[in-house]
């Protein structure tokens, strides 16, 4: 027999205090919503990460794309003149235009998401959930990730150096890099376990099933994801010299 999945709360909270527990009562946040949530709640904090990446764009890029900075010099020394050519091209366009990313990847990445989640309330829980609940729960989890590109944004600045790791990929050292192993690891972000964490706690909310099987069944994907990324990361690299930042921007 299940119980509700979550505590009833206060559905009188604003919207700007329902963006900013996420961070410390997610659960709070997700119990505020009611059944028929705004679209203000998806559309908010998208625009927010998109506002934050394009910042940090601008912030970074002069490093993240300088052609002088040694990562980038490592690798441009391992091109032929026609490449070397071709990368310089595509990093002084990618310096100008890789803000457009950052708007089209949060967008894509809510509709994607989103989709998954409502697979899985209605293929693994059998729930009966809107769409446009499941695109608010990702609208909200998608605040970790301007607290990401704060952090990124900070350590590139402090360490003047665009590679930058947030999670165990920072351990890896040279000899794992074009591994499965080193791969995995460097596709590891802890942030993107936070946020896993999150959306697991905004699907058990919306699809009222309970926290630990919904936490569970997101970061199982995660996981799986994570090892894919390793996989394909491992095979794209075994090819060939490991690319400079501002080529897998």
């Amino acid at each position: 027999m299940q119980g509700p999945a979550l505590p009833q709360t206060d559905t009188s909270l604003s919207l700007a205090d329902r963006l900013l527990r996420v961070f410390w009562a997610p659960r709070q946040s997700f119990a505020a919503l009611g059944e028929d949530p705004d679209w203000r709640d998806w559309f908010a904090p998208v625009a927010i990460v998109c506002l934050v990446g394009i910042l940090s764009h601008f912030l970074t890029r002069d490093l993240v794309y300088d052609p002088a900075a040694p990562v980038n010099q490592e690798y441009l020394q391992s091109l032929s003149e026609e490449k070397r050519q071709e990368h310089l091209g595509t990093l002084a366009e990618e310096r100008e235009k890789a803000w457009t990313r950052v708007v089209v990847g949060t967008f894509s990445s809510l509709v994607l998401v989103g989709g998954i989640l409502w697979l899985l309330a209605r293929l693994v829980f059998s729930r009966e959930v809107s769409y446009r609940s499941l695109l608010v729960v990702k609208g909200y989890a998608s605040l970790i990730i301007a607290v990401e590109w704060v952090l990124r944004t900070l350590l590139i600045l402090v360490r003047q150096n665009p590679v930058v790791h947030t999670g165990p990929g920072l351990l890896v050292p040279e000899s794992m890099v074009r591994s499965v192993a080193g791969q995995t690891l460097m596709a590891i972000n802890l942030l993107d376990l936070w946020q896993g964490v999150v959306l697991g706690l905004g699907l058990a909310a919306v699809a009222q099933v309970p926290v630990k099987k919904a936490v569970f069944a997101v970061l199982a994907l995660w996981f799986f994801f994570v090892l894919g990324m390793g996989l394909l990361g491992s095979l794209v690299l075994s090819a060939g010299p490991v690319p400079a930042p501002g080529a897998q921007s």
